[in-house]
């Protein structure tokens, strides 16, 4: 899979990989980083922590598009134009969405435990588990979903996440641009304000679908340890089901169109 040299940051990516009595050990981090990451994090829009920059210089997620758009190839800009939201994004209509998506106005839980730090979103299941691994590398053989597969390493008191073998059915922005199989991810996850805030700083390449990486930052405040936000079930079941049924519908009828279309345009060309 392609990458691009910048993201090469000091060693290499892959978790060191410690082998005792023929069983992985926990890599090294920081002495308190399960007391750390074993939380509960709120939303992250337009949240900032106190005496930090404006947030309009790190990117906010409603308007990340002004900075993707000029970035598209030009089949991702056709793509993009071609796509319908509420249609092609799994979280409108209650499936996993994309990395992008699932905690940009959500709240999430971190769980630690050795060799990994799990993810959970509020909102189920269009925020999905996310594993994130600290005791292996990259599997070989990678299935590509819309998670990507998640390793990690510490810097320090940072935790570098590196995530690649994503699909290409989710989104980067509200907007619809899409991206490739070929999307590569660097987050950096450190405390900051005194350990009552979560920074996570991405940064975002895709060879085939971008001309050049874009970088964004996101703070998540840190609750208290007795807080215990409701979990929510995507829309309520009985709205689900029917939600999921027009969905089908608009499916079947885009298709349809796109069929009509197609042939028109065949019996032009006779």
């Amino acid at each position: 899979m392609k990458t691009r040299n910048f993201l090469t940051i000091g060693s290499a990516l892959a978790a060191a990989l410690l082998v005792a009595c023929g069983a992985y050990a926990q890599s090294s981090g920081p002495p308190n980083w399960e007391d750390q990451f074993i939380g509960w994090y709120g939303d992250s829009e337009n949240q900032m922590p106190p005496g930090f920059p404006p947030y309009s210089t790190t990117n906010p997620f409603r308007t990340i598009e002004k900075v993707i758009a000029p970035l598209l190839q030009p089949w991702a800009a056709a793509r993009k134009d071609g796509t319908i939201f509420e249609i092609e994004e799994g979280g409108s209509f209650c499936r996993p969405t994309g990395l992008f998506l699932r905690h940009q106005n959500r709240g999430f839980q971190l769980l630690a435990s050795p060799g990994r730090i799990t993810m959970v979103g509020t909102q189920l299941p269009g925020n999905p588990i996310r594993r994130i691994y600290l005791n292996r590398d990259h599997l070989k053989i990678l299935p590509l979903t819309s998670a990507g597969d998640s390793v990690a390493h510490w810097e320090g008191d940072t935790l570098v996440i590196d995530t690649i073998g994503f699909d290409d059915t989710t989104l980067l922005s509200l907007e619809g641009s899409r991206h490739s199989s070929e999307l590569h991810v660097i987050e950096r996850l450190r405390f900051v304000a005194d350990g009552k805030w979560l920074e996570r700083r991405f940064i975002v390449d895709d060879p085939r679908a971008l001309k050049a990486p874009f970088t964004m930052v996101r703070y998540h405040e840190k609750l208290t340890a007795d807080a215990r936000p409701q979990q929510e079930l995507c829309l309520g079941y009985e709205n689900w089901r029917e939600w999921v049924a027009i969905r089908n519908d608009a499916v079947r009828s885009l298709d349809e169109q796109r069929a009509e279309t197609t042939k028109a345009l065949a019996q032009k060309k006779k």
